[in-house]
């Protein structure tokens, strides 16, 4: 299957990686698509371009390709990308994902697929947590979630982070900012949302 994966996301990324183990075709696109290909070292076609440009849509093959992922961080371009594929080039199979469930309906019923980030990991906590503590059921600890283990670690967040948003933080072993702990709730990590003094941070690897 030729498959075009729309942001160079962590979501993004690790789409491209497992389509390529599944020996699917894929083509990146984001404006830094060569760069994190590059860094990450993903055996895939990449096209350097805003993922809401029809010119670079044409370059990375979206008028035969047989599924479009629009995975990038902003919810907007990934509706306006699916649009596109949807509508200008008639592909069969396109999925956005999104952050917001309000409208996520909407457009489901409009005919388009869309993935609720939230949705999903809300889903998978209340199966795992159930009615235990958020802290004590995910401090250090690792979950079987879609058949695969996540590891789970806490982390008191330093006074120079307070301000900053989950976008412009970088976890150097790896680990993605799944949640925060934040008073007596977790919150899911949003890319535009603030630290805040007090808040712990909820590290998932796989």
């Amino acid at each position: 299957m030729q498959v075009i994966v729309l942001g160079a996301s962590r979501a993004g990324t690790t789409l491209v990686r497992r389509l390529i183990e599944s020996d699917h075709e894929v083509v990146l696109v984001d404006p830094n698509a060569d760069m994190i290909a590059s860094k990450q070292k993903l055996d895939a076609v990449t096209v350097s371009g805003v993922i809401i440009d029809i010119d670079v849509l044409r370059e990375a093959g979206i008028e035969t390709a047989d599924a479009v992922c629009a995975l990038s961080e902003s919810e907007n371009q990934n509706l306006m990308a699916s649009q596109i594929a949807r509508e200008i080039f008639h592909v069969k199979h396109v999925y956005a994902r999104i952050f917001d469930t309000t409208g996520m309906h909407m457009y489901n019923s409009a005919g388009y697929t869309t993935i609720s980030s939230p949705e999903l990991t809300v889903d998978a906590f209340m199966r795992e947590l159930e009615d235990r503590d958020v802290e004590s059921a995910l401090d250090n600890s690792s979950h079987h979630i879609m058949n695969e283990i996540v590891h789970f670690t806490m982390l008191q967040v330093g006074s120079e982070l307070c301000g900053r948003r989950i976008r412009d933080i970088e976890d150097t072993d790896g680990r993605h900012i799944f949640g925060i702990n934040r008073g007596e709730r977790m919150i899911l990590a949003l890319p535009g949302m603030k630290i805040e003094k007090g808040d712990k941070l909820i590290l998932a690897s796989l």
